[in-house]
């Protein structure tokens, strides 16, 4: 009798270790699992690296140039940022994906897709520059930050090295000789900051960021693939993956549009000390979108896979994946919100002071920045590319008109709650409004409601 009750008492624990050894076992032994959460450590780290060099380097220089200064520096790389965006062609997404699933492909889809981005880069190169003059006409410093920028990025044809290394979970490869650049870069824009350079200098340092950290995943790549695969040009596949990119790369520009038009807008309806305190609010709100991009970028190209073989057990993870976008993105916001006045003064001092309320509204933004990162991966999956086109052209319409009517009236503020509101509607409402993406919005509800209801889940179980 007594051996019995022993038995009995001590069966849960047993089983918890068995579960326990056996979750370790997983982990150990399923090499996706373990590939994943190693892509995940290596592009974890790499986010951590530049999360914590961006606000020590960046509260630097904002500290050094002022607002004024500051916020041209900003509106350069704002406009130069939504001509950037078109070069891409929206092929990331569809690079990867076509690498994931059938390795033979790659130097095609690497040769077409680079070739491809290039030829894109020096269009969109020579309309920024023009765009600029026509903008600001006398404004000959703004004018050689674009170019600067739009010239260096003529190399991002080679970012098909990245999305390959995506595509097999090998970021690390990546990220190493990213990092390298990122820190010596920051290292020079401290220097720049100490010897009292000019203003054009910055521009100058972020430029040859852009150069050296192609040429290092190029560096990488061949180090990686000995003998070099060559990579070939294909026009069936350039016109195969213009012809499923191209909503895509809409959708990216409006998103650029939205992320970034406000920046614009501010600089010609408002001064440019309020591009730079705006700038410098966002700068602490939009460091937190790179963890749902770590996240997807780790986890996507084997759901891909698990979606072919099991279309159950994809959205089950799916929906697991958005269940934890959304604890992880409030759980930032509320943290943000109590810390954010404190943090924008000990870090930008007084000058900055009105960053503060535009960061308490700007930081929520992320909550549909984190379920939209999943769901734009999910479009493409599901190839549903034209659907996420049209709702990142409804969000950036609605950013562009709130910004107008908003600006005038409250500045800054007036800007985020924009942003905000087009968010909300690009990355959640809109997917309520077609038969093939509502599946989408469902799964993005449950997602929202079971955090709201986690509370009253935790209270239940505390009173049991």
């Amino acid at each position: 009798m007594e051996s019995a009750t022993v038995g009995r008492s001590t069966m849960p624990a047993h089983y918890e270790y068995i579960r326990d050894m056996s979750v370790l076992h997983k982990i150990r032994h399923r090499t996706g699992i373990r590939d994943s959460l190693s892509n995940i450590g290596w592009l974890g780290g790499d986010r951590v690296v530049r999360m914590f060099g961006a606000v020590v380097v960046s509260t630097a220089v904002a500290r050094y140039l002022g607002p004024s200064d500051f916020g041209l520096l900003n509106y350069g790389l704002a406009i130069y940022g939504i001509f950037n965006i078109v070069s891409n062609l929206g092929l990331d997404f569809i690079v990867v994906r076509e690498v994931a699933l059938d390795e033979s492909l790659e130097p095609v889809i690497l040769g077409t897709g680079f070739i491809l981005k290039c030829a894109a880069s020096l269009v969109t190169t020579i309309a920024a520059i023009i765009a600029t003059r026509l903008l600001e006409p006398q404004n000959n410093v703004l004018i050689i930050i674009v170019a600067l920028m739009s010239f260096a990025s003529i190399s991002q044809g080679l970012d098909v090295i990245d999305f390959f290394f995506q595509a097999r979970t090998k970021s690390r490869l990546s990220v190493v000789p990213r990092n390298v650049v990122f820190v010596a870069a920051s290292v020079a824009r401290l220097a720049a900051v100490f010897f009292h350079m000019s203003l054009l200098m910055f521009a100058w340092i972020a430029a040859l960021e852009v150069l050296c950290s192609e040429l290092g995943l190029l560096v990488s790549y061949l180090y990686v693939r000995r003998p070099w695969p060559r990579w070939n040009w294909h026009l069936p596949h350039a016109k195969s993956l213009l012809v499923e990119s191209w909503p895509l790369l809409v959708s990216s520009l409006m998103v650029m549009i939205y992320m970034r038009s406000d920046q614009v807008l501010l600089g010609k309806l408002a001064t440019k000390a309020v591009v730079g305190e705006y700038s410098a609010a966002i700068r602490l709100s939009e460091i937190w979108y790179t963890i749902p991009v770590v996240i997807c970028a780790s986890v996507m190209p084997r759901m891909l896979r698990t979606r072919e073989e099991n279309p159950q057990r994809y959205y089950a993870r799916l929906q697991r994946l958005y269940d934890g976008m959304v604890l992880l993105s409030v759980l930032v916001a509320v943290c943000t919100q109590f810390a954010g006045p404190i943090v924008v003064r000990l870090l930008y001092g007084h000058q900055y002071a009105s960053a503060a309320g535009i960061l308490s509204v700007h930081i929520w933004t992320g909550v549909f920045v984190f379920v939209g990162c999943v769901s734009g991966q999910q479009f493409v999956q599901e190839k549903l590319t034209v659907s996420s086109m049209q709702r990142t052209v409804l969000g950036a319409i609605i950013n562009v008109a709130l910004n107008l009517l908003w600006i005038p009236q409250w500045g800054g503020i007036g800007s985020a709650m924009a942003t905000l509101v087009a968010q909300c509607v690009a990355s959640y409402l809109a997917d309520s409004l077609q038969p093939s993406t509502r599946h989408i919005f469902r799964m993005k509800t449950r997602a929202y409601l079971r955090f709201w209801m986690l509370p009253r889940q935790i209270l239940q179980g505390t009173a049991e």
